[in-house]
């Protein structure tokens, strides 16, 4: 294990229970800004937190502050939605402690461009479906990031009246299997993600492994550079978090935990800091 993934799992062990270390902002797909995300932590009681918006590391220099003025660690995070090749699966990568931010920012640039492309066609298709909606109609919506995502879509034509929530019958229409508004983006191959965080001296880990079915993945990820993987989230049971153990053990990787806090934007009602890392 690299230097930068044995100081990270020291740190986790000396924050057991108390750091929630997978959290969007507005900077992504959440619905509040990191000022708003820290105080709430620091209200909570929490000792340590990670924004991990998709692709982009933009909100790090804010969240220090923040951080800092509020008393509380925040460890550098991002996650990169990756896939896999070989199944075409989704496999969604956290990165802790990167000390090359600007090679990380770089490398995920050409992916949210592209998310941002894609939510365009997206917008084309929804007006073409009479549901009167611009790019400029999305402005308000977007946050600090600028890209937009399907919820952000949802979220101005619920306040339009086509909608009563971000999830129901409107977003499965739209962007459920089949929807009528699914254009595919281009996502990062997994193993250049990994490879990516731990060249840019980070942690890579493999995050909420049953939500895609990326577990069977491990042994190559662990091959490309992994040293972690999410234990406590969510979408995990017992019995998940029972098998995640093992595997973890057998690949000597370290365990993590988040909410996936997205606010507002949360598919299911999760607290901040409902999940937190090596819970005692």
């Amino acid at each position: 294990m690299k230097s930068g993934s044995r100081a990270m799992e020291h740190s986790l062990r000396a924050l057991a229970g108390k750091a929630d270390l997978h959290i969007h902002s507005d900077w992504s797909d959440g619905s509040l800004s990191i000022r708003q995300i820290v105080k709430t932590a620091k209200a909570l009681g929490l000792a340590a937190i990670s924004v991990t918006d998709h692709d982009t590391a933009a909100g790090w220099e804010e969240a220090g502050a923040e951080g800092e003025k509020q008393g509380l660690e925040i460890i550098p995070g991002i996650e990169v939605s990756a896939f896999d090749p070989g199944t075409g699966r989704k496999v969604h990568i956290l990165g802790y402690a990167v000390r090359d931010r600007e090679t990380l920012d770089t490398a995920c640039r050409p992916y949210l461009e592209d998310r941002r492309r894609a939510n365009r066609k997206a917008l084309s298709l929804i007006r073409a479906a009479g549901y009167p909606l611009d790019e400029t109609d999305l402005s308000p919506y977007l946050g600090k990031g600028g890209v937009p995502y399907r919820q952000h879509i949802i979220h101005a034509l619920a306040d339009r009246g086509y909608a009563a929530a971000i999830y129901g019958p409107l977003y499965e229409k739209l962007f459920g299997p089949g929807g009528i508004a699914v254009v595919k983006s281009r996502y990062m191959p997994a193993e250049e993600a990994v490879r990516l965080i731990a060249d840019c001296g980070g942690a890579a880990v493999l995050a909420h492994p049953f939500q895609y079915n990326s577990l069977g993945l491990l042994p190559q990820l662990a091959a490309w550079g992994l040293t972690g993987i999410e234990c406590w989230h969510p979408s995990q049971t017992p019995e998940r978090i029972g098998l995640v153990k093992e595997q973890a053990e057998s690949y000597g990787l370290f365990l993590t935990g988040g909410s996936d806090f997205h606010g507002l934007y949360s598919e299911q009602p999760v607290p901040l800091g409902a999940y937190t890392s090596c819970p005692r």
